[in-house]
């Protein structure tokens, strides 16, 4: 089934514009995360990806993005089973970003920041 994450080439993705009010602190993340990369995976193996999600938090964020991926896949629903059964570090970068963002945004555009506890960490947080 992973071949299928794969029915649109990932240069096909469109670059995904993390709206301005979240840039820095995406950046922040990213960087303390993984140093930004996207295949990063913690030495527990639990987290995954650019911003470290654990498998609940990824395959839930997937319903959320479903809006996002219909602007450029044309079988958005199945792009996201077939990412809830990928591991967060193999997904494309830019469907990582989406995912972020819909966290951050407690998966409601209305309600930004609402999804920031998941990325704080005591002492670590940006």
């Amino acid at each position: 089934m992973l071949e299928a994450l794969f029915m649109v080439p990932s240069t096909d993705i469109p670059k995904y514009e993390v709206p301005a009010v979240y840039r820095e602190y995406e950046k922040c993340v990213a960087k303390r995360e993984s140093n930004g990369r996207p295949e990063a995976v913690s030495p527990s193996g639990k987290y995954r990806g650019m911003f470290q999600f654990d498998e609940e938090l990824k395959d839930g964020t997937t319903w959320h993005i479903v809006d996002w991926l219909a602007t450029w896949h044309p079988q958005p629903r199945k792009y996201a089973a077939v990412l809830r059964d990928t591991p967060m570090n193999k997904w494309p970068k830019q469907v990582q970003r989406a995912a972020f963002v819909a966290v951050l945004d407690g998966h409601d555009k209305g309600k930004r920041w609402a999804g920031k506890a998941h990325f704080d960490f005591g002492n670590r947080s940006c």
